[in-house]
């Protein structure tokens, strides 16, 4: 999705879909997110899931760098926006 995000094409996606089946995969006991309803949650698709919520502009999340998988204030701070497209995240 971040691909689709710095080419600007999120439209292309149902944002709606989208977000409803990430949170489907949250583990509502112990936290995370799994690559499916029902499995293990696990840190790789714990932050992925939580970045592509950021850039689908769900509620409540500071905006993800596409290009860093990063908060964009944290990019901001380290100034790396100047190496890639700094615009990518806007």
């Amino acid at each position: 999705m971040s691909a689709m995000s710095i080419l600007n094409r999120l439209h292309w996606i149902n944002k709606d879909k989208l977000v409803k089946f990430i949170l489907s995969c949250q583990d509502d006991e112990d936290g995370g997110i799994a690559d499916r309803a029902g499995d293990v949650a696990d840190v790789y698709h714990t932050c992925f899931g939580i970045a592509g919520l950021s850039l689908l502009n769900y509620e409540g999340l500071d905006k993800v760098n596409p290009i860093y998988c990063m908060p964009q204030s944290t990019i901001d701070r380290l100034k790396l926006g100047r190496y890639f497209l700094s615009s990518a995240a806007s």
